[in-house]
């Protein structure tokens, strides 16, 4: 046993030993002026750790010692067997990345220094601009702070221009592309264009704003002044998806569908039973019973809800007859199958249709809705589109009006129109119209079943 061990001590003294030598790189920077050569002292036990590093730089030619930099925290450019991997001793995400930074026609390199929040994924580096005067570099601060600024590596220079880009991510939902350049030795910003999602109103708020839009920010200078302008853009349109499969087990069946922000809009086609025309969709991802359903709803022309499709993430599920959804069941079983979709089905509402008149006839609370949007030519202070609305909800069986309103509104975006009080009636509280294919859909930011909230899927009529 005291042999065992003892062979076994000798053999891990014998790893920690291989694990302690040095391990040198050399490279040859992009103008072939100077050789640089890395040193590690000592490699650390993981091959994912960082470790100081020595950074010597000579004249290519003569060899002759230039300049000793380094590095407290630089990532071995190993792979798991030992050999050098060459993208990460030099590039975008090496230990070493060489560039013309500033513009001036000299070369200069950045060194790897630790990484950012987000670990592998965000390596640091401090920012060398090589002296005018020498084969000397210099810490740059503004480029190191810019480049630990950036997200997935370093920053990039276009060499025609000498235009730096950057591009700093934080979380999900927010981004920033920046340009910059050297400018007198100062490190100037030339424009950026920032992209943010915007979050849905909560309940008790005096707006209607739906799920899927994003604000993007433009900077940039015009006639000597800084000037930002945002603009609210959306919503986020998804890829189109095919699904094929059966209803009731053997009525065979072709569903299209797009999430475009809150709303999905779709066509559904029995492929081998009825007339062979497609029957538009719309609705809405909910959870019914806990469990995530894409919820979509036959439309006639007219306005008028046949049916409801309640489709589970594994694409089975339940169609049900009727705007209340609680009438004749059928078993859905569907499965996504890949086919070049018809764009022009699947694009937003274009501009030229949107006035008209949109309706929905006796929907789930036995309603009838007219909706009229006139877009006027005229644009308001803020240079937004302007739009006129008439709305009015009846009992689908006495004709009896329940509520009805009138108003002109400042419109979001070419889509979207944001209703808040008083323009509501206080009873109803905020809502909102967004505008797809086909259809206007105004929902409110809560859904009780009270006849005299406007939500609603109202149908696009053909002009008179």
């Amino acid at each position: 046993m005291r042999a065992l061990l003892l062979g076994m001590w000798v053999l891990m003294a014998g790893t920690a030993q291989v694990l302690a030598e040095p391990r040198s790189f050399s490279v040859i920077d992009p103008s072939g002026h100077y050789l640089v050569e890395v040193l590690f002292a000592e490699l650390p036990p993981e091959r994912e750790q960082l470790a100081p590093a020595l950074i010597t730089v000579r004249d290519k030619a003569s060899l002759d010692f230039l300049q000793q930099l380094q590095t407290p925290a630089g990532r071995v450019p190993l792979d798991r067997n030992g050999k050098t991997e060459d993208w990460h001793l030099v590039g975008e995400y090496g230990l070493l990345y060489f560039g013309d930074f500033n513009f001036d026609g000299r070369q200069d390199v950045a060194i790897n220094n630790g990484r950012g929040p987000d670990g592998e994924l965000q390596p640091n580096y401090d920012v060398y601009l090589q002296d005018p005067s020498a084969p000397h570099w210099v810490l740059n601060r503004p480029l190191t702070d810019l480049a630990n600024e950036t997200s997935g590596g370093m920053f990039t220079v276009n060499p025609k221009d000498g235009i730096i880009h950057s591009q700093t991510d934080r979380g999900c939902c927010w981004t920033r592309s920046s340009q910059w350049q050297m400018r007198d030795g100062q490190l100037l910003r030339l424009g950026f264009y920032t992209q943010e999602e915007v979050p849905p109103t909560e309940f008790g708020e005096n707006s209607s704003m739906p799920r899927g839009y994003m604000l993007r920010t433009t900077g940039e200078w015009k006639d000597g002044q800084w000037q930002e302008t945002p603009r609210l853009e959306g919503p986020v349109n998804e890829d189109a998806r095919r699904l094929v499969g059966t209803l009731d087990g053997k009525i065979p069946v072709e569903l299209w569908y797009q999430d475009q922000g809150a709303v999905v809009i779709g066509q559904l086609r029995y492929t081998k039973s009825g007339n062979g025309q497609s029957i538009l969709l719309i609705g809405s991802r909910e959870d019914y019973a806990d469990e995530p359903f894409l919820n979509l709803h036959e439309y006639t022309d007219e306005g008028r809800q046949t049916g409801i499709w309640r489709i589970s993430k594994d694409y089975g599920g339940t169609w049900v007859s009727g705007p209340k959804g609680d009438a004749r069941e059928l078993a859905i079983q569907l499965h996504d199958e890949y086919q070049e979709p018809e764009y022009d089905k699947f694009d937003e509402v274009a501009r030229d249709q949107r006035n008209g008149h949109y309706q929905m006839r006796q929907d789930f609370l036995d309603r009838d809705g007219d909706l009229d949007i006139t877009v006027l030519p005229e644009r308001n202070a803020e240079g937004r589109e302007v739009a006129q609305i008439t709305l009015t909800l009846k009992d689908a069986g006495t004709q009896n009006v329940i509520v009805t309103t009138q108003y002109t509104q400042a419109m979001e975006t070419e889509n979207l129109i944001i209703v808040p009080e008083p323009l509501a009636p206080q009873r109803n509280g905020p809502y909102h119209i967004q505008l797809v294919k086909n259809f206007a859909v105004i929902e409110h930011n809560s859904a009780p079943d009270n006849p005299a909230y406007f939500t609603g899927m109202y149908r696009k009529q053909p002009a008179q």
